[in-house]
């Protein structure tokens, strides 16, 4: 309205005014004028937008490149375009907005493309939704915005750090061997029932067969996998949080890599599991997972007490940056033995750790401390205090 407002006045002033001056300002301002009342009516959900990236992988603090095409299908002369890409809130606030938003002359063209770049991404699963698109006339008179839906998901994985991952089995002797298969046989898979034998445990006896026939008879339970070793990832909110997922990730890879079998917890509200890991497809498949795993709380002693997969493991790897008395108690509870247990404790790699209460409490009870330099994983594996 403003400029067919303006162009009436115009127009009135050279016929009232007169002279070559008047008319030669109104002819002047016509072509403009004009071009603003036919932009107005003119449609903007011609617009298509596409993206391509050349990083084939991404990791934590990489930069990703980002190519926008632009593409319309008229050839309607544009002066001014201004894309903006529309990035998920929280993860990219320190993305500068000139970084994704472009003022671009498009002119005649129906296809336009340029690259942005953000450094230092953040690991998650991130959703591009898609891009405003503005187009205005010569003078900023006539403004048109509009969403244009692209979506594209962007998949950073934790970061990665060479290491070489080491078993680290601590009962030594046939005798703790054996406390732990027998420890272990009150929660495996039943296999079968045979005859009474001296010597048999009590849980052991299968009392509904005794019921019915009088006669005792044992449980046969599945054979115990003494190597089945577990990662568990706690997600309790830490200052170190990122740092513990990254160990995570790299001890999966360098296991995978020397053929290890290992198993997987994440320790959360909804635990997430993956057992006998092996193969690369299923390493990828769980690196995914820990792209966008979440720290948060909950109660680790009630959630995780007697855990049917951790009682049936020979070792748990657990990884942490704040040990807490609960997990002290759930791992005591819920371990084969506590001996079995490694905690893996990420420090600051400037400062000198001194051992907390609760630490100095798991390895009074015979658990095996690590403290990791959060810059040097590989330091785990060569040596630690216990």
């Amino acid at each position: 309205m403003f400029v067919v407002v303006l162009l009436i006045v115009s127009f009135c002033f050279a016929l009232l005014q007169g002279g070559f001056t008047s008319w030669f300002i109104f002819y002047m301002l016509v072509p403009p004028f004009v071009y603003s009342i036919m932009l107005w009516f003119m449609p903007i959900s011609q617009f298509d937008v596409r993206r391509s990236t050349d990083n084939t992988r991404l990791e934590q603090h990489d930069t990703l490149e980002m190519t926008v095409t632009l593409t319309r299908k008229n050839r309607w002369p544009l002066l001014y375009v201004i894309v903006e890409e529309v990035l998920p809130k929280g993860v990219f606030d320190s993305v500068e907005q000139h970084e994704t938003r472009r003022l671009v002359a498009l002119g005649f063209r129906k296809e336009v493309s340029w690259t942005y770049a953000i450094q230092d991404v953040p690991r998650g699963e991130h959703q591009l939704v898609g891009v405003y698109v503005t187009v205005t006339d010569f003078f900023g008179w006539v403004k048109k915005m509009k969403f244009i839906e692209g979506k594209r998901t962007v998949i950073v994985f934790p970061k990665i750090q060479p290491l070489v991952y080491k078993k680290m089995l601590r009962y030594k002797t046939p005798g703790s061997a054996k406390a732990l298969q027998s420890r272990l046989k009150d929660t495996n898979v039943v296999a079968g029932i045979r005859d009474y034998e001296a010597g048999d445990r009590m849980s052991w006896i299968h009392w509904k067969s005794f019921a019915k026939t009088g006669k005792l008879q044992t449980k046969e339970f599945e054979p115990y996998r003494d190597d089945s070793t577990w990662i568990v990832l706690d997600t309790l909110p830490s200052e170190y949080f990122e740092p513990q997922v990254s160990f995570a990730a790299s001890i999966l890879a360098s296991a995978q890599k020397q053929h290890e079998s290992l198993s997987y917890m994440t320790a959360s509200t909804r635990p997430f599991t993956a057992q006998n890991l092996q193969t690369n497809e299923q390493l990828q498949s769980l690196l995914v997972h820990l792209a966008g795993v979440q720290e948060e709380g909950f109660d680790a002693q009630k959630m995780y007490s007697y855990n049917e997969d951790l009682r049936q493991a020979a070792i748990i790897h657990f990884i942490t940056s704040s040990l807490t008395n609960e997990w002290v108690e759930a791992l005591s509870n819920t371990a084969a033995t506590p001996k079995n247990c490694v905690i893996f404790i990420i420090v600051n790699p400037t400062e000198v750790h001194a051992a907390t209460d609760v630490e100095k409490r798991a390895a009074t009870r015979g658990m095996r401390i690590i403290y990791v330099p959060a810059n040097r994983f590989a330091a785990a594996f060569e040596g630690g205090k216990a």
